[in-house]
């Protein structure tokens, strides 16, 4: 049984301001200004957020303090239509610094803070030093978890020093450890065991969760019996980036297709419609982007050269083909998780989910067709009396949504702490 702590929130609308507000941290970027993001963030109904800590760019790989660290591109000159990873590069500062003012200003806005880790997903190739990058890198795949919860430790006693660590909702020792590079099935669940056990007792009075990519097929061994929290992220509209049956996604019918060639990507209609006239080649592209995980390299490409408008029209076309099945997983999903979490006794938390990875120029999320999945998914949150939950697949300041639609991001987070349900259909 998890007792949520007396002095956090009773319901928690969260804002994902993920490894962006270290990595697009120039003045003429999204936070730039971190106390006018955190003023905004508020003006928006949130009250928590959740970000890559920087751990190992706070600390160095022998817990000493850092000095300035410097930021790139995700890739040199190939970034433009990609969300979150479109950072401009070159900004340089202590990244613990920062870390501070960050939870300083949270305390000053009463924002709580869900701490985590993206470093062995995707966060770690915004580093510059490519030293920094090999060190991070050369940590053994099974010490990778408890060497993550080391740096925790040094971050929470800092920040307890200086009375700040009540602004923190709950650590997660790194983002999606079962879709992220650790061991995998058993020695996955062996070690996030083992990380949450050491940071739950140097600090009893902190929450911690394990975090998690959800299953369809409610299995949820995998999960360490430990967690404080239930936070298992869910993506109902994967099927219609990556599905195959009962429908036809549009990563499946383009560069998934066993039919693609990267020499002549115009050969399958759809691709030839999807792409602008001018496409960088795919070799050129590759070679840019050699430090980017597998998986993401050829929606990378994809996303570089897409006619973003052909994107939506494709999206808006198939809309009624697809949202049943997306409405039905993520209802199936919600109730699956539900008896999982009261099963465990501990409170939940869906702080990631959504469609899927949209491109930065497409504009499908945030109309009204885009936007009913997160208002369904938040009728079932209310309904499993979720604790906390986020309203969009990324929802933070660097998203469209931010200024495109301000004003239902506050409905929407009002909705959720005043259990406002719409039934969505």
């Amino acid at each position: 049984m998890t007792v949520i702590p007396e002095h956090l929130p009773g319901k928690m609308t969260i804002c994902s301001w993920i490894w962006a507000w270290l990595a697009q941290a120039g003045p003429d970027e999204p936070y730039g200004d971190i106390e006018k993001t955190m003023i905004e963030t508020k003006e928006r109904g949130f009250n928590c957020i959740r970000l890559d800590a920087g751990l190992n760019w706070c600390f160095d790989m022998q817990g000493n303090p850092r000095g300035e660290v410097e930021f790139c591109q995700w890739i040199e000159g190939y970034s433009s239509n990609l969300r979150i990873v479109n950072a401009k590069g070159g900004v340089k500062y202590k990244v613990l610094d920062r870390v501070l003012q960050m939870m300083e200003l949270a305390k000053k806005y009463n924002i709580y803070v869900i701490l985590t880790s993206w470093e062995y997903q995707d966060s770690t190739w915004h580093i510059s030093d490519r030293k920094i990058r090999d060190e991070v890198m050369a940590v053994p795949i099974n010490d990778r978890l408890i060497r993550l919860a080391h740096q925790h430790d040094r971050l929470i006693k800092i920040l307890k020093e200086r009375g700040l660590a009540k602004n923190i909702a709950f650590i997660e020792p790194h983002n999606e450890l079962n879709a992220s590079d650790f061991p995998g099935a058993e020695e996955n669940k062996r070690v996030h065991t083992e990380a949450i056990s050491f940071l739950r007792e140097r600090h009893p009075d902190i929450l911690v969760s394990a975090d998690l990519v959800g299953l369809l097929d409610g299995s949820f061994s995998f999960i360490p019996d430990n967690t404080q929290v239930f936070d298992m992220h869910m993506y109902p509209g994967y099927n219609v980036y990556g599905g195959k049956v009962p429908f036809a996604g549009i990563y499946s019918s383009t560069i998934w297709n066993q039919e693609f060639d990267p020499k002549n990507p115009r050969k399958i209609p759809l691709m030839n419609k999807l792409l602008k006239e001018h496409i960088i080649s795919w070799d050129v592209f590759m070679k840019k982007a050699e430090n980017v995980r597998e998986f993401w390299g050829p929606i990378n490409w994809f996303y570089e050269n897409l006619n973003n408008k052909e994107w939506d029209t494709w999206m808006l076309d198939h809309f009624d083909e697809f949202w049943p099945i997306v409405k039905d997983t993520a209802k199936k999903s919600f109730i699956l998780n539900g008896d999982e979490f009261r099963r465990r006794d501990i409170p939940a938390v869906l702080d990631e989910g959504g469609w899927f990875y949209p491109p930065l120029g497409s504009r499908f999320e945030e109309m009204d067709k885009g936007m009913r999945l997160f208002d369904l998914m938040c009728d079932e949150a209310i309904k499993q009396n979720y604790w906390g939950f986020m309203n969009s697949t990324y929802n933070g300041p660097e998203q469209p949504i931010w200024t495109a639609r301000p004003d239902w991001l506050k409905t929407i987070n009002e909705r959720f702490q005043k259990s406002i349900i719409l039934e969505v259909e």
